[in-house]
């Protein structure tokens, strides 16, 4: 057991959190900042939330036959293009007579940035834990600065460097490459949608979100956000970021960060109610309130894509789903209460609280922060002659075996006869059900791929319970796995 709190932090994740910054910016600056609408514009976030609502719908639905977005592939690349257009058409003065020309690009845009989005989201979620959490936080003082940057230029010049984020982003995407295990093309929708994310979670999400634009839906000076966002606020997104690579650094190595994070982005949630309630609402506390809310959440929903068997995007899809619908209540509902603040107030600590409760994971999967890292100490070791990891060298084993699926040799093969054996083993050792279904098939000689596809889980649960059936069973692996079972349950 490694000890290391090393970042594998590279020039390459620096271009991921500026690409990922980019598209933060975007939404911000078009969505909440009304740099390039008039008043009456204030419902510009829901009509961009809504055809990007009917995007991830479409990913969704379409599980099975959604364009590939596993890096710049060329619906990707479109897409930044479409993005670019229907930006430029909504925020350049030259288009400011023509509403109808403006309010098509406001929903081109927000169709195909979820795209580009789903594109960043798949290659975050593909990073080490550690790495996606300082990433991501390093990402959000990127788009704060963008933001304050964009905002103290002249509409024209501000409309052409908005229209150009999306192609900046879309350019730092890695190389297209392999989309992932195909293991969720045999499930039914309802299933996938089961495995992404908890329920628990998207409803602790929604009310966040909720709260979080009632924020900004009650803020009397929304109309002066450009100027309230100065050089020196900055300091308080530079302030979450050092945050984020304390937390990446102080992180253990078997937790669920996803905990940690659910739980800030609540508190920080009823933070700025308070703060909001006390001190009244100002457009910069709305402006960091978003930005915070999403990069938290992005964060949230990375570390989960990666306990999950379904692809990272539809992840992303189902946690943007839920997000929408507390940026939409919060947006309609709110004004219902302008005039009764302190029952909204009531409202509102009521929610957060429920937000908290709601956000906590329900615990049966814990992330290996350092697996990787220990991927890296065993081949280490394993040059020098010690031992290495039992689950990393199974790994390789598998991969030795051929291209196309080929499998190990089953030693021994499993059958309906065997399962009073197994069972009787299982209940020996403290087993649990999910655990025995794994053994069964890791002492049959099944690679972790075949276990993943099979069970419907993550490559990481699959190590856990390994991990686990090894500690209960004193055994190190996969052979001394076989020879316990076969002198513990011999055959008649």
């Amino acid at each position: 057991m490694i000890e290391s709190r090393e970042i594998a932090f590279i020039p390459t994740h620096a271009c991921f959190a500026v690409g990922y910054a980019c598209v933060c910016a975007w939404a911000i600056v078009l969505l909440f900042s009304q740099a390039f609408g008039s008043p009456s514009d204030i419902y510009a976030a829901p009509m961009s939330m809504l055809p990007g609502l009917v995007a991830c719908l479409s990913s969704i639905v379409f599980l099975r036959t959604f364009p590939s977005i596993s890096g710049k592939t060329p619906f990707v690349v479109t897409a930044s293009v479409l993005m670019a257009v229907g930006t430029l058409l909504y925020t350049h003065p030259a288009f400011a007579a023509a509403e109808a020309l403006r309010l098509g690009g406001l929903a081109l845009s927000g169709f195909f940035a979820i795209v580009v989005i789903m594109s960043w989201f798949d290659t975050f979620a593909d990073l080490q834990p550690r790495t996606t959490i300082v990433t991501t936080g390093c990402a959000l003082s990127i788009a704060a600065i963008t933001c304050w940057a964009i905002l103290s230029c002249p509409a024209a010049i501000a409309s052409t460097a908005s229209s150009l984020l999306p192609l900046l982003s879309m350019m730092l995407l890695p190389k297209m490459r392999d989309g992932g295990s195909e293991n969720d093309a045999s499930r039914t929708m309802r299933e996938v949608i089961a495995a992404a994310i908890p329920a628990r979670t998207l409803l602790g999400l929604a009310v966040t979100f909720f709260i979080v634009r009632s924020i900004a839906t009650l803020a009397p000076e929304f109309e002066q956000f450009n100027s309230s966002v100065t050089l020196i606020s900055l300091l308080v997104p530079l302030s979450i970021t050092a945050f984020f690579i304390g937390s990446a650094l102080l992180v253990k190595k078997r937790i669920d960060p996803s905990i940690f994070y659910k739980i800030l982005l609540s508190c920080f949630a009823g933070f700025v109610f308070l703060l909001a309630s006390s001190t009244g609402i100002t457009a910069a506390l709305v402006f960091y309130a978003n930005l915070a809310a999403e990069v938290i959440t992005w964060t949230v929903l990375a570390l989960w894509a990666k306990k999950t068997p379904v692809k990272p995007h539809l992840v992303f899809a189902i946690g943007w789903i839920a997000e929408c619908t507390g940026n939409t209540l919060g947006q309609v509902v709110t004004p219902l209460f302008a005039a009764q603040g302190h029952l909204f107030f009531a409202v509102a600590i009521v929610a957060i609280l429920l937000a908290v409760s709601f956000a906590f994971s329900e615990g049966h999967l814990i992330l290996e922060v350092d697996f990787e890292d220990e991927d890296r100490a065993d081949a280490a070791t394993d040059k020098q002659g010690s031992k290495t990891d039992p689950i990393a060298a199974s790994q390789k084993a598998d991969a030795g075996q051929g291209s196309k699926n080929q499998e190990p040799k089953a030693r021994p093969a499993m059958g309906d006869e065997l399962d009073k054996r197994m069972d009787a083993f299982a209940a020996s050792y403290d087993i649990s059900p999910r655990e025995r279904d794994v053994l069964e098939l890791w002492i049959a000689g099944r690679g972790m791929k075949y276990i993943e596809n099979a069970l419907f889980i993550s490559e990481s649960t699959v190590k856990s319970h390994l991990r686990s059936i090894y500690r209960k069973c004193d055994t190190h692996n996969r052979d001394e796995t076989i020879s316990l079972y076969e002198k513990e349950t011999p055959g008649e």
